[in-house]
Protein backbone atom coordinates (compact mmCIF):
# COMPACT_ATOMS: atom_id res chain seq x y z
CA UNK A 1 0.00 0.00 0.00
CA UNK A 2 1.53 3.08 -1.00
CA UNK A 3 1.36 6.02 1.62
CA UNK A 4 -0.77 9.37 1.06
CA UNK A 5 0.77 12.19 0.44
CA UNK A 6 0.76 14.46 3.85
CA UNK A 7 3.07 17.18 3.80
CA UNK A 8 6.02 16.84 6.67
CA UNK A 9 5.52 17.36 10.29
CA UNK A 10 6.84 20.22 11.97
CA UNK A 11 9.13 20.46 14.94
CA UNK A 12 7.31 20.11 18.36
CA UNK A 13 7.44 23.29 20.41
CA UNK A 14 8.18 23.31 24.07
CA UNK A 15 4.09 24.90 24.96
CA UNK A 16 2.98 21.77 22.85
CA UNK A 17 5.50 19.59 24.85
CA UNK A 18 4.49 20.40 28.07
CA UNK A 19 0.79 20.26 26.59
CA UNK A 20 1.35 16.55 25.73
CA UNK A 21 3.47 15.72 29.14
CA UNK A 22 0.02 17.08 31.17
CA UNK A 23 -2.10 15.24 29.23
CA UNK A 24 -0.22 12.47 29.42
CA UNK A 25 -0.54 12.67 33.60
CA UNK A 26 -3.22 10.32 34.06
CA UNK A 27 -1.21 6.86 33.23
CA UNK A 28 0.46 7.74 36.42
CA UNK A 29 -1.76 6.68 39.48
CA UNK A 30 -1.12 6.18 43.28
CA UNK A 31 2.31 6.41 44.74
CA UNK A 32 3.48 7.56 40.92
CA UNK A 33 1.17 10.30 40.79
CA UNK A 34 1.68 11.29 44.15
CA UNK A 35 5.82 11.37 43.77
CA UNK A 36 5.81 13.23 40.27
CA UNK A 37 2.86 15.21 40.66
CA UNK A 38 2.01 15.73 44.22
CA UNK A 39 5.50 15.32 45.39
CA UNK A 40 7.22 18.26 43.84
CA UNK A 41 4.34 20.54 45.95
CA UNK A 42 5.13 19.17 48.95
CA UNK A 43 8.95 19.24 48.65
CA UNK A 44 8.68 22.65 47.77
CA UNK A 45 6.97 23.90 50.75
CA UNK A 46 9.43 21.80 53.09
CA UNK A 47 12.45 23.96 51.10
CA UNK A 48 10.85 27.00 51.73
CA UNK A 49 10.10 26.67 55.31
CA UNK A 50 14.00 25.41 55.79
CA UNK A 51 15.01 28.15 54.19
CA UNK A 52 13.21 30.35 56.87
CA UNK A 53 14.67 28.15 59.43
CA UNK A 54 18.18 28.48 57.69
CA UNK A 55 17.94 32.27 57.74
CA UNK A 56 16.35 32.86 61.72
CA UNK A 57 18.39 30.34 63.04
CA UNK A 58 20.90 29.16 60.93
CA UNK A 59 21.88 26.60 58.61
CA UNK A 60 23.24 24.31 60.83
CA UNK A 61 20.71 24.29 63.55
CA UNK A 62 17.85 24.08 61.04
CA UNK A 63 19.59 20.75 59.15
CA UNK A 64 19.52 19.18 62.91
CA UNK A 65 16.06 19.90 63.76
CA UNK A 66 15.25 18.53 60.59
CA UNK A 67 16.99 14.88 60.85
CA UNK A 68 15.89 15.15 64.54
CA UNK A 69 19.62 15.69 65.84
CA UNK A 70 18.08 18.47 67.66
CA UNK A 71 14.89 19.69 69.72
CA UNK A 72 13.05 22.23 68.14
CA UNK A 73 12.50 23.75 71.60
CA UNK A 74 16.64 24.20 72.21
CA UNK A 75 16.36 26.77 69.31
CA UNK A 76 16.25 30.57 69.33
CA UNK A 77 12.88 30.16 67.87
CA UNK A 78 11.28 26.94 68.66
CA UNK A 79 7.84 27.99 66.90
CA UNK A 80 9.49 28.68 63.45
CA UNK A 81 11.59 25.27 63.95
CA UNK A 82 9.38 23.28 65.25
CA UNK A 83 6.66 23.10 61.93
CA UNK A 84 10.42 22.29 60.91
CA UNK A 85 11.10 19.08 62.84
CA UNK A 86 7.68 17.54 62.33
CA UNK A 87 7.93 18.18 58.17
CA UNK A 88 11.19 16.51 58.73
CA UNK A 89 9.67 13.62 60.25
CA UNK A 90 6.97 13.54 57.73
CA UNK A 91 9.11 14.17 54.47
CA UNK A 92 11.79 11.83 54.76
CA UNK A 93 9.59 8.97 56.22
CA UNK A 94 7.10 9.73 53.63
CA UNK A 95 8.86 10.11 50.64
CA UNK A 96 11.11 6.80 51.83
CA UNK A 97 7.74 4.46 51.81
CA UNK A 98 6.31 6.44 48.22
CA UNK A 99 10.08 5.75 46.74
CA UNK A 100 10.24 2.24 47.80
CA UNK A 101 6.73 1.54 46.72
CA UNK A 102 7.76 3.28 43.14
CA UNK A 103 10.34 1.13 42.77
CA UNK A 104 8.52 -2.19 43.44
CA UNK A 105 5.64 -0.81 41.41
CA UNK A 106 7.95 0.13 38.33
CA UNK A 107 9.66 -2.99 38.30
CA UNK A 108 6.25 -4.96 38.18
CA UNK A 109 4.71 -2.97 35.27
CA UNK A 110 7.95 -3.33 33.25
CA UNK A 111 7.68 -6.88 33.74
CA UNK A 112 3.69 -6.27 32.38
CA UNK A 113 4.95 -4.43 29.79
CA UNK A 114 7.21 -6.97 28.19
CA UNK A 115 5.05 -9.53 28.52
CA UNK A 116 2.27 -7.38 26.30
CA UNK A 117 5.13 -6.27 23.85
CA UNK A 118 7.24 -9.10 23.21
CA UNK A 119 10.21 -8.10 21.11
CA UNK A 120 9.66 -4.39 20.95
CA UNK A 121 10.93 -4.27 24.84
CA UNK A 122 13.58 -1.86 23.80
CA UNK A 123 11.11 1.22 23.17
CA UNK A 124 10.62 3.09 26.04
CA UNK A 125 6.80 3.89 27.00
CA UNK A 126 6.78 7.65 27.87
CA UNK A 127 4.01 10.64 27.46
CA UNK A 128 1.10 10.23 24.90
CA UNK A 129 3.68 9.40 21.40
CA UNK A 130 3.33 11.91 18.86
CA UNK A 131 1.73 10.81 15.31
CA UNK A 132 4.45 11.58 13.30
CA UNK A 133 6.47 8.67 15.68
CA UNK A 134 3.95 6.29 15.23
CA UNK A 135 3.73 7.24 11.36
CA UNK A 136 7.80 7.08 10.67
CA UNK A 137 9.62 5.87 13.44
CA UNK A 138 9.76 2.00 15.04
CA UNK A 139 7.64 2.81 18.27
CA UNK A 140 6.60 -0.87 19.13
CA UNK A 141 2.99 -0.10 19.59
CA UNK A 142 0.84 -2.87 17.95
CA UNK A 143 -1.75 -0.32 16.20
CA UNK A 144 -3.23 -0.32 12.52
CA UNK A 145 -0.43 0.45 9.86
CA UNK A 146 -1.35 3.77 8.62
CA UNK A 147 -2.97 4.72 11.22
CA UNK A 148 -1.55 8.07 12.16
CA UNK A 149 -1.34 9.30 8.40
CA UNK A 150 -5.51 8.35 7.92
CA UNK A 151 -6.16 10.09 10.93
CA UNK A 152 -3.98 13.22 9.99
CA UNK A 153 -6.00 13.26 6.51
CA UNK A 154 -8.92 13.14 8.72
CA UNK A 155 -8.04 16.74 9.39
CA UNK A 156 -7.20 18.06 5.76
CA UNK A 157 -3.31 17.04 6.82
CA UNK A 158 -2.84 19.30 9.65
CA UNK A 159 -0.48 17.22 11.95
CA UNK A 160 -0.85 20.32 14.73
CA UNK A 161 -4.78 19.55 14.77
CA UNK A 162 -4.66 15.94 14.37
CA UNK A 163 -2.19 16.00 17.32
CA UNK A 164 -3.87 17.77 19.40
CA UNK A 165 -7.64 15.42 19.14
CA UNK A 166 -5.23 12.66 19.13
CA UNK A 167 -3.85 13.56 22.36
CA UNK A 168 -7.67 14.22 24.19
CA UNK A 169 -8.71 11.34 22.89
CA UNK A 170 -5.84 9.39 24.45
CA UNK A 171 -5.97 11.48 27.70
CA UNK A 172 -9.77 10.15 27.79
CA UNK A 173 -8.51 6.31 27.30
CA UNK A 174 -6.03 6.94 30.29
CA UNK A 175 -8.75 8.59 32.35
CA UNK A 176 -11.68 5.82 31.91
CA UNK A 177 -8.91 3.41 33.35
CA UNK A 178 -8.01 5.87 36.80
CA UNK A 179 -10.01 3.22 38.60
CA UNK A 180 -8.31 0.48 37.70
CA UNK A 181 -4.91 0.91 39.99
CA UNK A 182 -3.52 -2.80 39.26
CA UNK A 183 -1.57 -1.01 35.91
CA UNK A 184 1.21 0.63 36.06
CA UNK A 185 2.30 4.13 34.02
CA UNK A 186 3.40 1.94 31.05
CA UNK A 187 1.16 -0.51 30.81
CA UNK A 188 -1.53 1.97 31.50
CA UNK A 189 0.05 3.84 28.37
CA UNK A 190 0.71 1.13 26.24
CA UNK A 191 -3.16 0.02 25.96
CA UNK A 192 -4.31 3.50 25.96
CA UNK A 193 -2.57 4.13 22.74
CA UNK A 194 -3.82 0.75 21.10
CA UNK A 195 -7.26 1.06 22.25
CA UNK A 196 -7.73 4.90 20.49
CA UNK A 197 -5.65 3.59 18.10
CA UNK A 198 -8.27 0.98 16.78
CA UNK A 199 -11.21 2.90 17.93
CA UNK A 200 -10.64 5.86 15.77
CA UNK A 201 -9.01 3.79 12.70
CA UNK A 202 -12.89 1.93 12.88
CA UNK A 203 -14.56 4.52 12.51
CA UNK A 204 -15.97 5.71 9.22
CA UNK A 205 -16.00 10.07 8.70
CA UNK A 206 -14.46 13.09 10.63
CA UNK A 207 -12.75 12.57 14.11
CA UNK A 208 -14.67 12.79 16.74
CA UNK A 209 -13.05 15.26 18.66
CA UNK A 210 -13.60 17.67 15.08
CA UNK A 211 -17.37 17.32 15.18
CA UNK A 212 -17.27 18.13 19.13
CA UNK A 213 -15.32 21.11 18.29
CA UNK A 214 -17.94 22.32 15.20
CA UNK A 215 -20.54 21.90 18.15
CA UNK A 216 -19.07 23.85 20.41
CA UNK A 217 -18.21 26.82 18.02
CA UNK A 218 -21.90 26.44 16.95
CA UNK A 219 -23.38 26.37 20.57
CA UNK A 220 -25.22 23.20 19.77
CA UNK A 221 -24.57 19.64 22.48
CA UNK A 222 -22.40 16.76 21.18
Amino acid sequence: MAEPDVAAPRWESLRELVRRRRRSLARHTGIQYWLRVRGYYILAGFVALFGFNWVFIGGQVAYNVTVQIDSPWDTRIPLLALPLSLSGWLVVTGFAGAVAGYVVTEVTDNRNVRALRGRSTTRRIGPIPRLDRLQYSRHGFEIPHYFAIRFVLRHDGSWKIAQDHWEIIVEKFLTAREADRTRGSKQAMWEAVLEAAYVLDGMSGRCPRCGRDTDEETGTDA
